[in-house]
């Protein structure tokens, strides 16, 4: 008899640790399911929010390249003068005092909170292969092209400050310097001097020009490519 009460309270024992163990299974795998649900809201609002910085990525390249390939014309054309055969010193030095502004459009500055949010909370690692494959490469290459055109703008500034301690800004309103500043800068210019920093100068605007254009132009297209794979996403 007392053996059989023993038996029956360790059925019952184990039966309420399996009931326990069930339970807490069942409560782990629905607040599992709960995470989940909340880690998948959030990635599909990170990437409308990726794809509305894409958009307006989009806008701000419309926005300004045309500036930066009238700038890259009028550079061209200051050049080709200058490089002609009937060039004359008096060529140079009227485009230099009333033409050639040295000044370069900044590079743009893109909005990546939400690129970067995507990375830093690994919310990326959920993706799909393919739509998180080319979300990476796309950041990728675009911060390689931006990183190399900030580090030649640099460059610039650094050629801009040594040419305009020695000559006057040109063709800008905002540097109007005057006939008496701009008679005594000129008066004794050493020509061969001018020529040499003309030269190099400009020729450092055309190479900011080939990789500002080339950022911009790969953005603008791949930008809008990639909207479309994540309307594609987010329309699942």
């Amino acid at each position: 008899m007392q053996k059989n009460k023993v038996t029956t309270y360790l059925l019952y024992a184990i039966g309420e640790i399996i009931l326990v163990v069930i339970g807490i299974l069942i409560a782990v795998s629905i607040n599992n399911r709960n995470e989940e649900i909340k880690s998948r809201n959030k990635l599909k609002e990170t990437i409308t929010a990726l794809r509305s910085d894409l958009i307006q990525d989009t806008f701000l390249i419309q926005d300004r390249l045309p500036e930066v390939k009238r700038q890259y014309l009028l550079n061209e054309s200051l050049r080709g003068r200058v490089a002609k055969p009937s060039a004359t010193i008096d060529t140079l030095l009227k485009i230099v005092r009333t033409e050639f502004n040295p000044n370069w459009t900044e590079p743009l500055r893109y909005n990546t909170n939400s690129y970067n949010s995507l990375v830093n909370s690994d919310l990326i690692e959920i993706l799909p292969d393919s739509i998180r494959s080319q979300i990476k490469n796309f950041y990728n290459q675009k911060f390689s092209k931006i990183n190399l055109v900030e580090r030649i703008t640099n460059d610039y500034r650094g050629k801009l400050a040594t040419y305009v301690n020695t000559y006057t800004f040109g063709s800008t309103s905002l540097h109007d310097q005057g006939p008496l500043i701009d008679s005594l800068v000129w008066s004794n210019v050493d020509h061969g001097h001018l020529a040499a920093s003309f030269q190099g100068l400009s020729n450092f605007k055309r190479i900011l020009f080939d990789l500002t254009n080339d950022e911009m132009e790969f953005s603008h297209k791949s930008s809008k490519a990639l909207i479309l794979h994540l309307d594609q996403y987010l329309s699942k």
